[in-house]
């Protein structure tokens, strides 16, 4: 154990150093000839091949190629478009003219002409102009076929002319209120008719008042409005120191007639005939609606007019004329001694209203009515 530990150490053996520069170097180079030759196998492939089999080199630098020249387009005429087949029409000829040339035959309906846009791409000398299109002597001479083909139903080609009416309409003047200075005699008053209009039917009522005594009479009428105007259901009047009365016009009940509180008995109702009251209304009806579109002096309406005592007179009113201030004059003359005389002056202005009415019975005081107002309801 001394013995060993006496033994001097000695260094151990020094390896040999290793040498990193110099196998950098190598394996640099090494990977620069591969790159290079894989840089030459690309080159070699975008090289042209020249016909004898050898490769020339190809300069390396690139220039920029001009710009093919783009040629010009040659504008050509476009060719007309067919003209589409119609049955109906057929292909004529234009009649040639000694100082023009010929045309070829053309079809009735123009082919479609190219728009403004292509027309001014053409050239000048290239452009063709449409030759004008004659119509030929056979269209020319009877054009009435050509019109009639093109005409669409319900156009005023086809459409037949209306047909003239058969008879006037006739219009019951709108609800309206109207005040009348009245006279009987030595009695004066006022007077008010009260016409109210609903739809098809109407309400009529007339009242007479004086100083001292008031209401002289009441009479009211009531009824249908149809094709011959005022068509009166009820009519009832009522005077001083009197009872009332009625008449009553029976039209859906067997046959027309005219019943009367006065007596017993009937009457037959013709179309058209009025009350005592209700023929004022019925007279304004027919003076808006003139047949032939106007009234002339000698021209007359004819209407029944029945009355509470139980008489029905026909009541002929003559148009005597119209006055400078316009206004209409109609008399009726009484047929009998115990018929009524009637005057009556209407005017359209006044929705064709009476503004002067005169009524003469055969006993007693004639009675006057004069517009004094008209008020609208």
């Amino acid at each position: 154990m001394s013995a060993a530990r006496s033994r001097p150490r000695t260094a151990p053996a020094a390896r040999p150093a290793r040498r990193s520069g110099g196998v950098r170097p190598v394996l640099g180079l090494t990977l620069a000839a591969v790159l290079g030759a894989h840089l030459w196998v690309i080159d070699a492939w975008s090289l042209p091949v020249a016909t004898d089999g050898s490769a020339k080199p190809v300069p390396t630098r690139i220039t920029a190629l001009p710009a093919p020249e783009v040629p010009r387009p040659v504008a050509t005429p476009e060719p007309a478009p067919a003209p589409v087949p119609v049955p109906a029409i057929h292909r004529v000829a234009a009649p040639a003219k000694p100082h023009h040339r010929p045309t070829q035959p053309v079809a009735a309906i123009a082919p479609t002409t190219p728009s403004a846009s292509a027309r001014s791409a053409e050239p000048a000398e290239d452009r063709v102009e449409p030759a004008p299109v004659e119509a030929s002597p056979e269209a020319a001479a009877d054009p009435a076929p050509r019109l009639l083909a093109l005409a669409t139903p319900g156009s005023s080609a086809t459409r037949p002319a209306p047909a003239a009416a058969a008879s006037t309409a006739l219009t019951t003047p709108p609800s309206v209120h109207l005040h009348y200075r009245m006279k009987k005699g030595a009695l004066s008053g006022s007077g008010q008719i009260d016409w109210l209009r609903d739809g098809s039917t109407y309400r009529m009522r007339l009242e007479a008042r004086v100083p001292v005594f008031g209401q002289i009479f009441l009479e009211t009428s009531e009824g249908r409005i149809d094709a011959s105007g005022l068509a009166p259901l009820r009519h009832t009047e009522s005077r001083l120191r009197r009872s009332e009365r009625a008449v009553s016009f029976v039209r859906d009940q067997g046959p027309p007639r005219i019943l009367f509180s006065a007596r017993e008995g009937d009457e037959p109702l013709r179309a058209g005939a009025q009350d005592r009251l209700s023929w004022i209304a019925q007279l304004a009806t027919r003076m808006a609606s003139p047949p032939g579109g106007e009234w002339r002096p000698g021209s007359s309406l004819a209407m029944d007019v029945a009355s509470t005592g139980g008489d029905v007179q026909r009541w002929v009113f003559t148009i005597e004329g119209q006055d400078a201030s316009g206004l209409w004059h109609l008399r009726r003359e009484p047929d009998g001694p115990r018929d009524t005389r009637a005057e009556v002056w209407i005017d359209a202005r006044q929705q064709h209203w009476p503004v002067r009415i005169q009524i003469i019975e055969s006993s007693g005081e004639p009675l006057e009515l004069t517009l004094d107002g008209l008020q609208p309801t």
